[in-house]
């Protein structure tokens, strides 16, 4: 690891600092934008979600102009350092097809050459949660964080894959971004698969749920298919 990674970059402590959340968006009080996961600086592919797993709050990190920013970013850049997480745990077996990792606990011996991050549209914390939240505050709040996703790619051009999950995540994503992604009926996964552009990389996604009902047949064909798609695309 390059221990560089672990600066705070000028546009992330912009965020920390200055983000807003939008009012009535149900957004959960004291909490701290989400900004990215894993080691950002590194990695050549990205997972994609609409919104953050928990909340980590300016409580924690006072303050945050002196220190405690420099804090929070350390912990999100070490975030799959410390343990893992099931819905990542799932994500990395399709990274592993791959030859990615989002690394840490994930890949103790580095068997990976590609490391992954992981990023959000949405920035905010919500309760209820995003499933649960009407219409009207999911667009406020994708449209407050595509700035900041814009942001990060910019500043890491390394990046060439960005790899999405979920029938609902993907169609938020055609929407707020105004793109169309080609849908492909993959048999041995029982699943659609979404190929196209986003923001100028290669954009994979799939329907797939954490469902533990998923069968782990299913799961490997998947797996095997993004590796496919991954390897054959124009990916930089």
């Amino acid at each position: 690891m390059n221990l560089c990674n672990l600066c705070l970059p000028a546009y992330i402590r912009k965020q920390i600092l200055c983000a807003k959340p939008p009012d009535g968006c149900s957004v959960i009080d004291g909490a701290l934008p989400a900004l990215v996961e894993g080691h950002i600086s590194e990695a050549r592919i990205a997972t994609v979600g609409i919104n953050p797993h928990g909340a980590w709050y300016r409580a924690q990190y006072k303050p945050l102009c002196a220190g405690g920013a420099q804090r929070f970013w350390k912990d999100k850049v070490q975030y799959f350092e410390h343990r893992k997480y099931q819905y990542f745990t799932w994500l990395e077996r399709i990274l592993n097809a791959c030859d990615a990792s989002f690394g840490g606990q994930y890949d103790l011996n580095r068997r990976y050459p590609t490391l992954v991050a992981s990023m959000d549209v949405v920035q905010w914390p919500t309760n209820p949660l995003w499933k649960d939240l009407d219409k009207t505050a999911q667009a406020i709040l994708l449209a407050d964080g595509v700035p900041f996703f814009k942001k990060v790619l910019e500043c890491n051009p390394q990046i060439g894959l960005l790899l999405g999950n979920g029938r609902r995540a993907v169609e938020q994503i055609e929407d707020i971004f105004g793109v169309q992604f080609r849908k492909e009926y993959h048999q041995a996964s029982n699943m659609y698969l979404y190929q196209g552009k986003l923001l100028d990389r290669c954009f994979i996604g799939w329907n797939l749920h954490s469902s533990s009902a998923v069968p782990g047949a299913h799961r490997a064909a998947l797996a095997s298919r993004v590796a496919e798609l991954y390897h054959t695309a124009a990916c930089p």
